[in-house]
């Protein structure tokens, strides 16, 4: 468990969570705690959502009457139909003070003024992240997506010291930057801090983001159903430090036979979540699909807090013949060559006929190492792969989140 002193805030929420039918049912009527936790049912997003579609739009698990609700998000639907989610004024504090402690942690300051380039509509990342970023203390910019050309301008009229946005924005940026005839690194950022992307931890991705504008890049991590920043990379050790004390419990379950793993260093398995002090749309035992390390050895930094690594998820997984390939496993392998920049995976099939095909971004003058990396990666994924060479600037690159997966299609042929 990742939460010390959680029994008695478990107690009590597993108490509040009786009010709805739902997890009235699931809790079998009598009353819970923190020993019984890893003996209740797991809660996947299908439950959810079939939830809503009987008694739309929240589902049977609303814990609070809806004229108590102030706000309502979504969350984004890449993996299925979206899942309506109701928040409190309660909720929504508690989700400003996880998201604030991890934007500190990530290195924002409150002399910043930060341009927040996240989308604001429907999911949380928009305007919940924006209550965070003001709850670390710096001055927020709402600038959204589609405003890319304004923002240059402003970055430097305004005085825009750091910018939040999705991985892929700051290559995004830096591209519309020199159609512009400006050079990145002259707009003088302080800080880039990322979210929404798994990759921002990979060598190559996070060396190119910085030699780009010339300031450190810090990854953070939520989830709009839990919480909308709920960690955050501090620069001195793996991982990004949880800021889910007192207002969430983690465990890690092995993904196939859902055993629970002991909470230790190193711990590697699927991330299991429940809510604590959360009032209106609660989760208990919630699997997130998110693989990844859980680091609960202290940090340089000072911080004793457990640290994540997510590494994809369950549901990304490419099978490659008999053989189960993550996507970001491919994308940790060519970050240890130099020369190499960003990728992509074609997926031709389901399972795949070998071998892989795999695109990367590279000069002419690094096709010479390409079947040193390829032999890397078959060693590495334990399936064959086609590496395959294209110029710098061919793979897009999207305001919002990359695509590094194409299935059924191969749009670089």
């Amino acid at each position: 468990m990742s939460v010390p002193d959680s029994a008695a805030l478990l107690r009590d929420q597993l108490a509040h969570l009786a009010s709805s039918p739902f997890y009235e049912e699931r809790l079998g009527g009598r009353e819970r705690t923190l020993a019984d936790l890893p003996h209740l049912p797991f809660l996947v997003k299908e439950e959810l959502r079939g939830g809503q579609r009987d008694a739309p739009p929240f589902g049977s698990h609303l814990c609070v009457p809806p004229e108590r609700l102030v706000r309502m998000h979504v969350t984004s639907g890449t993996t299925g139909e979206p899942v309506a989610i109701g928040l409190t004024q309660p909720d929504h504090l508690a989700n400003s003070a996880v998201g604030g402690a991890a934007f500190t942690i990530a290195g924002l300051r409150a002399d910043d003024l930060v341009a927040h380039c996240l989308n604001y509509a429907l999911y949380a990342g928009g305007v919940a992240d924006h209550m965070a970023l003001e709850a670390s203390g710096a001055t927020v910019l709402p600038v959204g997506v589609g405003q890319s050309r304004r923002l240059l301008d402003l970055i430097g009229q305004l005085g825009v010291t750091a910018i939040f946005g999705t991985l892929s924005f700051p290559a995004h940026l830096a591209a519309r930057a020199r159609e512009a005839d400006v050079e990145p690194r002259a707009l003088g950022l302080r800080r880039i801090v990322t979210a929404g992307e798994p990759g921002a931890g990979l060598a190559s991705v996070r060396r190119g983001i910085e030699d780009t504008w010339g300031a450190p890049v810090a990854d953070t991590f939520g989830m709009s159903d839990v919480w909308s920043t709920m960690g955050a990379e501090c620069g001195e050790g793996e991982g990004l430090h949880l800021t889910t004390k007192n207002h969430a419990i983690l465990e890690v379950i092995d993904p196939d036979s859902g055993a629970v793993l002991p909470f230790e260093d190193g711990v590697a398995g699927e991330f299991v979540w429940t809510h604590l002090q959360r009032e209106a749309s609660p989760l208990l035992r919630y699997r997130s699909a998110d693989l990844g390390v859980v680091r609960t050895a202290p940090c340089a930094c000072g911080r004793t807090s457990p640290r994540i690594r997510v590494d994809g998820r369950r549901d990304d997984m490419l099978r490659v013949q008999a053989v189960n390939v993550h996507p970001r496993a491919v994308g940790e392998q060519l970050s240890r060559h130099a020369g190499l920049g960003r990728w992509a995976v074609v997926a031709l099939g389901d399972p795949i006929v070998p071998p892989l095909r795999v695109y990367v971004e590279a000069a002419p003058g690094a096709a010479a190492i390409l079947p040193r990396v390829a032999e890397d990666l078959r060693r590495a994924l334990g399936a064959a792969v086609e590496l395959r060479r294209v110029e710098p600037g061919t793979l897009p690159v999207a305001e919002q989140k990359t695509r590094t997966v194409y299935r059924g299609e191969d749009p670089f042929a």
